[in-house]
């Protein structure tokens, strides 16, 4: 199911969470363009997105959890640095008519 996510119009290395039916999912920009995945670190659990108000970041193309300092690619969710080596779930996207649509199994 396709829903209607956020308005296209993030910066480069710029993410926003969002909650669609039920599941927090981040949504970000990175130099190969959107992305989605759930917003949660296979490391141990917690958010990708902030700790304790602090934020996740997305640098050199990889999403950085802020709570240990996990690495992921953003667009295949494989494992690119310590001490996370399981996947994140990545989500479809598409760009249509300004908006970020995200594919909800």
């Amino acid at each position: 199911m396709w829903m209607k996510a956020i308005p296209a119009e993030l910066a480069e290395n710029e993410f926003r969470t969002v909650e669609l039916n039920g599941q927090r999912v981040l949504i970000g920009r990175a130099s190969k363009g959107y992305f989605a995945v759930i917003d949660q670190c296979s490391h141990q659990k917690l958010p990708l997105s902030e700790a304790n108000g602090l934020p996740g970041r997305i640098h050199n193309n990889l999403l950085e959890c802020p709570h240990h300092g996990a690495k992921f690619d953003p667009y295949t969710g494989q494992a690119r640095g310590l001490p996370a080596i399981r996947p994140i779930k990545t989500l479809k996207i598409k760009e249509e008519g300004g908006y970020i649509w995200v594919a909800l199994e």
